[in-house]
């Protein structure tokens, strides 16, 4: 699914893409990107577009529609004479904040148009296409090192993307943060289900800050993450909190460990009994829990409590078991022997 401002297109298969006979050659991103931007025909506007589709047969395509556009591009759409390589002596001797230019000239309906390129060395080599900013200009950003905080310049194509570009990268990351992701998404209705929901979410959470923000009245407040909005979210739907959820499974799973009787007249041998006193008592009622066979006080003649003390604690509860494990093994052999 690709987006872009309340335009959504949802990939369906070939019928997807324009089928006209003079747009067959074309490539789906140009195609999926013309789609899209199509109520702002001649309107001279600026398409920001990331690296998965800024090429130069998108910015032709656009120009025809009176259109211009800024994108990061990459290495393998630049055409050879002006590439880059990292292998290059050229590439290693560009320092941090050092910049390439060059100039690409294109036609569209006869006519000879301008468009730019730059190569800007970060931590990596970032390539810039443009027919609407200056390549030549910069301006200063600001980046961490081993000496603390420095200043490097930056082309101011690079600048623009940025600007228009930062909140689509930053909303993105926030949803792959904390994205609902459940079994089974291979099926495309649900991916579109919760692609949408973690959208929602999110714009959600930017609203929620923003009204708590104009509502604090000069106090410092602190924006809420995506993590805690969802748990609020969540709580909010179900109308109890999530600890209360983990209380009342513990109760649940506490509630599982209690005596029932055993139906028939065979009687069980007492783990406990076996494993703390070397006894075989004999007993009719099992854990429903542990499924382990324990004496209780008060049925038959018994007089220690074999259940209780074998839920004491954790231990005493997994040394019961792996007893009565073996006391099944045990029995194995003998009728095996036998």
């Amino acid at each position: 699914m690709f987006c872009h401002g309340t335009q959504v297109l949802i990939y369906t298969g070939k019928s997807t893409y324009n089928s006209e006979p003079d747009k067959v050659e074309k490539g789906k991103t140009v195609q999926i990107v013309e789609r899209l931007v199509e109520p702002y025909r001649d309107s001279f506007r600026t398409i920001y577009v990331d690296r998965f589709y800024t090429s130069v047969d998108l910015m032709k395509a656009l120009s025809k529609m009176n259109l211009f556009i800024t994108g990061t591009l990459m290495q393998n759409r630049i055409p050879k004479e002006i590439r880059l390589l990292k292998t290059s002596p050229e590439y290693r001797q560009m320092k941090r904040g050092d910049a390439r230019k060059a100039k690409l000239i294109y036609k569209i309906d006869n006519k000879q148009l301008e468009a730019g390129i730059v190569g800007w060395r970060d931590r990596k080599i970032v390539y810039c296409l443009s027919n609407d900013t200056n390549n030549c200009e910069f301006d200063q950003c600001t980046r961490r090192s081993a000496d603390g905080l420095i200043r490097i310049p930056r082309p101011l194509s690079i600048s623009e993307y940025n600007k228009y570009m930062g909140g689509v990268d930053l909303a993105d990351m926030r949803r792959l943060h904390c994205s609902s992701t459940i079994m089974g998404q291979n099926r495309w209705w649900l991916k579109l289900f919760f692609y949408l929901l973690d959208v929602g979410t999110s714009n959600s959470l930017i609203l929620h800050n923003e009204h708590r923000k104009k509502n604090t009245r000069g106090r410092p407040y602190i924006p809420m993450n995506i993590v805690s909005f969802k748990m609020k979210l969540v709580e909010g739907l179900i109308g109890k909190k999530i600890d209360d959820l983990y209380e009342s499974a513990d109760k649940e799973k506490e509630e599982q460990h209690m005596l029932v009787h055993v139906v028939g007249t065979t009687r069980f041998r007492c783990a406990y009994c076996s494993l703390m006193f070397g006894k075989s008592t004999r007993t009719r009622w099992k854990c429903v829990g542990c499924g382990v066979p324990l004496c209780s006080m008060g049925n038959g003649k018994v007089t220690s409590d074999c259940f209780a003390m074998a839920h004491e604690s954790e231990d005493i509860k997994k040394m019961v078991c792996n007893q009565y494990l073996l006391m099944q093994r045990k029995d194995r052999r003998e009728n095996k022997d036998g």
